[in-house]
């Protein structure tokens, strides 16, 4: 018997060793794992790796905190006459230089004659390369918004003097840069200053824009160092003295931007692996000029998702073996030969051949674990039995209330009297489908809208109270009154992210969706009889909840919290006004996120009008609702206004100089 329970024992560890091997390697491509590759095991990478020299036919031309006061220039940038870059693109000319490129946004018009002689300069040379700008804009309608994204183009007069315009974005992994995109997927499609610079210098347009065109729209970058790593000249220097740049500039290409030598403020810089101790980040303009070295040079960093996927599970085999068959002292000296051989690999790959291969899940979370797995075997056991219970059961219960029931079952019927935050959600035209489609149908579209709307809330701490036809009851239980907006900001915007990815993929089967949220004492527990109980939330806070959310209808809007969930000095919410919901007798203050076009400025005009209508003064407060409602089409505005215009007076009533709307059930 001893012998067949040793068995067992060895297969349920070699069992759960390869379960854990799968799950870190199947982790490893999911956005956290390479996030955490990106943000650490890139770093580290680089860092192994060392500065290495940049191409000697680039320079950045930096405009420094210095500049302005050296050349007896304004502080301000914008208020630089454009001859001072007239004259630069002329003697950048006039030292053959092969492409220029402004990392700078030339939006306004300035002095006409400066302004012209910048535009000649341009026309002269046939070879610069001006910024475009990459704007966002919003468009809110009465059952969504639709968000464009467009390139807004320089002053018409340079734009059509310069050889080309092209955009430059930069995508962040939380607030580090390593990525650059090479091309702006709009309509047309634009290539980014790297790609643009790039094409203009190799004067085989066609060849190299085919070569572009096979890369993917987002690229790696490989950095060559800390700040100024590529050849950096001060542009008061090449003002002053050209001709001592000469063998240095001559066929190269240069960008030109702002690239302090310090940086208090940091103005225009980003933090990347090589971030000196000092805090001076890498500039924009050195970015730009990184991207399209990295183009020139075929040194972009190239991975595989699906190579990490294969590397680490035929190394956490090499370990498993290693850690498992062979005696354990020897096992431990194989494990870390191989931790040796594989690190020492990867770094070569990546500072050789530019490729990266995963360096921190397979190094500093496998290989410890693998380590020390076998006298961990009765833990891990015992805490994947855990966890399989949990996931099996946490559909229906929250983890806590597992493992109470788990530790307690005789107090199955235990409440808790709590202060928590509830939010309800509601699907907007959920009638209209159920009866437009089948009910086979209809159950998959709702399952795939029910993962949308509840996979945020769980995954930012709410646990689902109750779910009925299209809407959701959500809580938050113990969170303090001061940390309400806190608490419940990520998940809101977590929220409205994943229905909006739901509508983009059922073009014919959207669900817009309400949200309500409130916060207050709830019950929360098991309620039921007999055989049958369920885990719910009990109290006035959900019924109160429910109104507000259904307020959104009569407001217009998309997302309604009271007063109790705002914070003072919240500059991320408007005020919409004091409500009497229906069957209340305390008149509440809604809020809504405050969106473009909706500014600070706009929300203080708009109170202006709630204190004018609580003092009586109608025709003062319909003329600034009347303004802001042609300015930005807002419903709420129009709320107030059809009421008025429609002669019937809202139902309201004044408490102090509050006026307050009674809604009834929309």
């Amino acid at each position: 018997m001893a012998k067949i329970s040793t068995r067992r024992r060895n297969l349920l560890v070699w069992l759960l060793s390869l379960v854990t091997l799968s799950g870190l390697t199947l982790w490893l491509i999911t956005p956290w794992g390479q996030s955490l590759e990106e943000g650490t095991g890139l770093d580290v990478l680089f860092h192994l790796r060392g500065e290495r020299a940049a191409p000697r036919s680039l320079a950045v031309v930096a405009i420094t905190e210095n500049t302005a006061e050296k050349l007896g220039l304004p502080e301000s940038m914008v208020d630089w006459p454009r001859t001072v870059y007239a004259q630069l693109v002329r003697e950048l000319s006039a030292l053959q230089v092969r492409v220029i490129v402004f990392d700078i946004f030339f939006k306004e018009q300035g002095d006409p004659q400066a302004d012209q002689a910048f535009a000649n300069a341009l026309r002269q040379a046939q070879n610069v390369i001006l910024f475009a700008f990459t704007r966002r804009k919003i468009t809110a309608f009465d059952t969504g918004q639709i968000m464009v994204d467009r390139i807004a183009e320089p002053l018409p007069l340079l734009q059509q003097s310069a050889v080309s315009t092209a955009p430059f974005m930069l995508p962040k992994v939380f607030s580090k840069v390593t990525r650059f995109w090479i091309r702006w997927a709009g309509y047309p499609p634009r290539w980014t200053l790297p790609a643009a610079a790039l094409l203009q210098q190799s004067g085989r347009s066609a060849e190299i824009g085919a070569e572009l065109a096979a890369l993917a729209d987002v690229q790696v970058y490989n950095y060559y160092g800390p700040p100024h790593s590529i050849a950096t000249l001060p542009l008061e220097d090449l003002l002053r003295e050209p001709q001592q740049f000469r063998r240095q500039l001559a066929d190269a290409v240069v960008f030109i931007g702002y690239s302090p030598h310090h940086q208090p403020g940091q103005k225009d810089g980003f933090y990347t692996p090589f971030t000196e101790p000092s805090g001076l980040d890498i500039s924009g303009v050195e970015l730009a000029a990184t991207g399209y070295a990295n183009l020139l040079e075929r040194s972009v960093i190239n991975y595989d998702p699906f190579l990490w996927l294969v590397v680490q599970l035929f190394y956490g085999v090499l370990i498993l073996l290693a850690g498992l068959r062979l005696p354990q002292g020897l096992g431990l000296a194989a494990i870390l030969a191989l931790a040796l051989a594989y690190g020492l690999t990867a770094y070569l790959l990546f500072a050789r051949a530019f490729y990266w291969l995963p360096l921190v899940t397979p190094l500093l979370v496998l290989t410890p674990l693998v380590a020390l797995i076998s006298a961990w075997r009765h833990v891990i056991l015992v805490g994947e039995q855990k966890q399989r219970l949990e996931k099996a059961f946490g559909r229906y219960l929250p983890a806590a209330e597992i493992r109470r029931l788990a530790s307690h079952p005789e107090r199955f019927a235990q409440r808790e009297t709590l202060f928590g935050v509830c939010l309800v959600t509601d699907a907007e035209g959920y009638t209209s489908i159920s009866e437009k489609l089948g009910p086979q149908r209809l159950s998959q579209v709702m399952e795939q809208y029910y993962a949308a709307v509840i996979t945020p809330i769980r995954r930012h701490g709410g646990i689902i109270s109750d779910v009925a036809g299209d809407g959701v009851i959500a809580i938050w239980p113990h969170v303090a009154p001061n940390r309400v907006w806190a608490t419940i900001s990520p998940a809101l915007q977590a929220l409205q992210a994943s229905v909006e990815g739901f509508n983009r993929g059922h073009p014919e089967n959207p669900l817009p969706t309400r949200v309500g949220v409130h916060a207050g004492d709830v019950v929360m527990g098991h309620f039921g009889a007999s055989d049958h109980f369920e885990y719910r939330a009990i109290g006035d806070l959900v019924n109160t909840t429910s109104r507000i959310e259904n307020a959104n209808k009569s407001l217009g809007v998309r997302a309604l919290l009271s007063e109790v969930c705002v914070t003072a000095g919240n500059d991320r919410l408007r005020c919409l006004g004091k409500f009497l919901l229906q069957g209340k007798r305390r008149p509440i203050t809604l809020f809504s996120p405050l969106e473009p076009p909706w500014d600070r400025q706009r929300e203080n005009r708009f109170r202006t009008a709630l204190q004018q209508l609580g003092a009586g003064q109608r025709a003062a407060a319909t003329d600034i609702l009347t303004a802001l409602l042609q300015d930005t089409g807002d419903p709420v505005c129009e709320f107030y206004l059809h009421h008025s215009a429609a002669g019937a007076p809202l139902r309201h009533q004044r408490a102090g100089a509050d006026y307050v709307v009674a809604l009834g059930k929309s």
